[in-house]
């Protein structure tokens, strides 16, 4: 607990941060939510169409003989 406070006192000092090193902190911490993100985030299945029952076949006809044929 005394390493903690003598930490927590040595937070008070004033420091100069680089713009560089300000850049790299803030893209590291976007990349990190990033990444946070991906891994922990809810887990979406993505369905591209409605699944309609439309095969895309432009003969009706056509697509009903083939789909009893199987």
């Amino acid at each position: 607990m005394k390493k903690i406070k003598e930490f927590w006192e040595s937070l008070d000092d004033v420091t100069t941060v680089s713009k560089r090193e300000l850049f790299l902190g803030l893209l590291s911490c976007a990349l990190a939510g990033i990444v946070f993100g991906v891994f922990f985030g809810p887990k979406k299945t993505s369905v591209i169409g409605s699944h309609n029952g439309n095969s895309g076949c432009c003969d009706c006809e056509l697509c009903e003989d083939e789909q009893s044929d199987e």
